[in-house]
């Protein structure tokens, strides 16, 4: 099975650094035609296209720009979520190291469509290697007229500025991220107001992940009938999945929406490592749903992925082989997850800590079927009342675990012995 490169067409194919070898291959045409067209021919451009967040819950990208464009305040900002804090995602990554350019141009065309003249691209603390990169490439874009003063000699600016985070994963989440930016300890706001009206620096603000905003640029050159060609309908476009794990071929590939999630495992990724068995996967990283063998025949859009209790989100796909075990998995995901609270909001502060605390029990062999009972109703108590989206998917591995694997849960409590558990201690 072969991938399709729309995003990925020019990895290893360019010098990143280099803006001049990024126009050589077409690069900054979409820009070019997006400075001719008008705020709303943007927008309507990419609605009809129907483009849709990749790094969250799919939220379709024209509402975003038709917000923040409508705004009152003239000075507006788009913002480039580059923290991919998720563990094991990596296509960010990728995308900013190989083509950085693109992501620049996918900005300014944000820029033009809500009337924004500033960017800024926040970077995760640990990509230290790429920040030399993408300062080149940012500097070369500038010197050849891509970016900055009159754009093109269209009589358009747009500045693009880079900024680091401290490695918090809660700076994903938008508004810590603008908190961050500013300088503040990087902590969720209470909404509203949206940052679409009030965002960063209290200004309108569109933000979106790298591969989000790097997708406008083949939209507003091929134009919405092309990218609707690709995918499916209520996904349109390709996907890039970080694929890590137990698997033979472990990368990062782009494929379009809707390619099946077992064919990905077994055809492109050359089956499960060393000869061993399936045990589970979880999809969307580590905030992901976590489904059995028999539930992996399931294609990979936005809202089939939704439909099985989980997202699809930045696209990580974890496949986990039979040497594992699933209550160690998650008690695994709840201590990255109670570690990296901000401790703002009650539920998420003390709910990660007493999940992580129920489930170490069950993994101990001293757990009750009145544990189970207590997980599932503190996880439906964080994903109704926490602040933000942290302790909403701190919720989601456990709940789709004990749903989908509800056995293994019942051996711990009945004592069997689990070999992975016993080899941490537990029981």
């Amino acid at each position: 099975m072969e991938e399709m490169h729309v995003l990925l067409k020019n990895r290893d194919k360019i010098d990143p650094m280099s803006a001049q070898e990024y126009a050589d291959q077409g690069g900054f045409e979409a820009l070019k035609k997006a400075l001719s067209m008008s705020s709303e021919e943007i927008i309507e451009e990419v609605k009809n296209a129907g483009l849709r967040g990749r790094g969250g819950a799919g939220y379709p990208t024209f509402r975003k720009m038709m917000f923040a464009s409508g705004a009152e305040d003239p000075v507006r900002y788009i913002v480039c979520n580059a923290d991919e804090g998720e563990p094991g995602t990596n296509k960010d990554r990728i995308l900013l190291s190989t083509d950085p350019c693109s992501v620049f141009e996918g900005m300014a065309i944000a820029g033009k469509a809500i009337g924004a003249h500033k960017g800024f691209i926040y970077m995760r603390a640990e990509y230290t290697h790429i920040f030399p990169i993408m300062l080149a490439a940012l500097n070369d874009a500038k010197a050849r007229g891509y970016l900055g003063k009159n754009i093109m000699d269209s009589g358009y600016d747009f500045e693009i500025e880079v900024r680091s985070g401290a490695g918090a994963y809660v700076c994903g989440e938008e508004t810590a991220l603008f908190e961050s930016i500013e300088g503040k300890r990087g902590e969720p706001r209470y909404r509203p107001p949206y940052p679409s009206v009030c965002g960063l620096f209290g200004k309108p603000t569109m933000l979106n992940n790298v591969e989000t905003l790097a997708n406008l640029v083949p939209i507003i050159k091929n134009g919405a009938e092309w990218y609707r060609g690709i995918g499916t309908e209520g996904s349109p476009g390709t996907k890039l999945f970080t694929v890590c794990g137990n698997v033979a071929h472990r990368g990062v590939f782009e494929f379009p929406m809707g390619i099946n999630l077992k064919e990905l495992i077994y055809d492109v990724c050359g089956g499960i490592a060393d000869g061993r068995e399936l045990l589970a996967v979880q999809t969307g990283g580590a905030s992901g749903a976590i489904i059995n063998p028999d539930q992996i025949d399931m294609n990979l859009d936005i809202d089939s992925v939704s439909d099985s209790g989980g997202r699809l989100g930045c696209g990580t796909i974890l496949v986990i082989d039979d040497r594992n075990c699933i209550v160690d998995i998650v008690l695994n995901n709840l201590d990255f997850f109670r570690d990296e609270s901000c401790g703002q909001c009650t539920p998420c502060r003390e709910g990660s800590e007493q999940l992580y605390n129920l489930v170490k029990r069950i993994s101990e062999g001293r757990g009750s079927l009145l544990d189970i009972e207590q997980i599932q109703d503190l996880a439906e108590t964080m994903q109704l009342t926490s602040l933000c989206g942290l302790g909403v998917s701190t919720a989601v591995p456990v709940q789709t675990s004990i749903l989908n694997f509800e056995s293994e849960y019942l051996k711990h409590i009945d004592k069997d012995p689990c070999p992975v558990c016993n080899m941490k201690g537990g029981m």
